[in-house]
């Protein structure tokens, strides 16, 4: 069975619980750090832990850390926070039983925006993942108003408060469309084709970036699947990322 610790990071000057799930070995194992959903003003790592759980019983060592909410934190705190957990706990691998070159993060929804933000060249290779799954991300948030559906527009507002008008450069600082480059790692990008919260078009957007630097993005279209995936859907979505994880970091 695996096994579950609760353990604590700072970053920015808030100390931030993250749950820590191990599988039965104690071999030395590739990490994979699951980063919740809720819009980026609610959720916490409960969220992700059946997630982490299947990952662990896969033979991956999972943690699924808390970050700073919005509109208390708005962007860029949540990015920091997820960047800053990676450079930390990457200081913690012979503590924690996991190879450092081998992290991966995955996220759904804002998680996976945030997911994706960890592929950004913007920022140290310490505070880059190795590998990125992101399922029914946001990748664009640049003009809210004609690039998502009504329903995300209350949630951008808060996130990144302030206007668009005035701010389309810190709109791109926090779009991962516009942070991937050459170096970014390998991502799987998975979305519905019935999502009516986040448009497809924005994992399109995504693949099309990295492409665009040569970086390998594989992009999974699910057919009548929304942004609450049914159980069938999520299933195949394990799977996909299961098989992403074993190619990039070889057997688990």
């Amino acid at each position: 069975m695996p096994t579950r610790s609760r353990l604590a990071y700072e970053s920015g000057g808030v100390r931030l619980p993250f749950d820590l799930f191990r599988p039965e070995t104690d071999d030395v194992r590739p990490l994979v750090v699951c980063l919740h959903g809720g819009g980026w003003i609610s959720g916490d790592p409960s969220d992700m832990r059946e997630v982490a759980l299947g990952l662990a019983a896969a033979g991956y060592v999972a943690a699924a850390p808390a970050y700073r909410l919005a509109p208390l934190h708005p962007f860029p705190a949540a990015v920091q926070d997820v960047h800053t957990f990676l450079a930390t706990i990457r200081h913690m691998a012979d503590e924690l039983r996991f190879d450092p070159n081998k992290v991966a993060t995955l996220g759904n929804s804002a998680g996976g925006h945030l997911s994706a933000m960890c592929g950004a060249t913007t920022v140290e290779p310490a505070y880059r993942a190795n590998a990125v799954v992101a399922i029914c991300p946001i990748t664009d948030v640049c003009d809210p108003r004609a690039s998502h559906y009504p329903i995300c527009w209350s949630f951008l507002e808060q996130f990144m408060a302030r206007p668009f008008e005035g701010n389309q450069d810190f709109y791109r600082s926090a779009s991962p469309v516009y942070q991937v480059g050459p170096d970014s790692p390998p991502y799987l990008i998975v979305h519905g084709e019935a999502d009516d919260v986040v448009p497809p078009e924005q994992s399109e957007r995504l693949e099309a970036a990295l492409k665009r630097v040569g970086v390998c993005a594989h992009r999974v279209s699910l057919p009548g699947e929304g942004h609450s995936f049914t159980y069938g859907g999520w299933a195949a979505i394990e799977r996909g990322y299961l098989a992403f994880l074993k190619e990039v970091f070889g057997d688990a």
